[in-house]
């Protein structure tokens, strides 16, 4: 993969430079928000999971709604869109398509955290 490529890769995972543009440009803020949500978000996903296998939709929607703010404060499109697959599936009452989407939404997490450690 060229650099450029990779670029454009990570700024689909997360966009350093947006997130940064959210919060003012502050780095050191950023890294500190960045830190609390690396320690917080398998909280949530723990949360998701929880709700899932106990067939409570409505705990799939909150903490996947909770998840979607946190990661879209990071311009991370796709885990985004993931967290709000889930999301709505939770709105719906529909899980039967839920543990495929927080398969989908654990790959997208496993890059953010990835992307979010290398800007650390």
């Amino acid at each position: 993969m060229t650099s450029t490529m990779q670029n454009q890769f990570s700024k689909q995972v997360f966009d350093l430079d947006e997130a940064l543009e959210n919060i003012g440009g502050d780095m050191d803020l950023l890294k500190e928000i960045l830190e609390i949500f690396l320690d917080d978000y398998p909280n949530q996903m723990e949360q998701i999971q929880k709700g899932i296998l106990a067939g409570d939709s409505k705990a799939v929607e909150q903490a996947a709604h909770s998840l979607k703010g946190s990661v879209a404060n990071f311009a991370a499109g796709r885990a985004r869109e993931a967290a709000y697959r889930l999301e709505v599936l939770g709105r719906e009452g529909n899980l039967g398509e839920a543990k495929e989407a927080l398969a989908d939404l654990e790959r997208e997490i496993g890059e953010l955290e990835a992307a979010m450690n290398a800007a650390l």
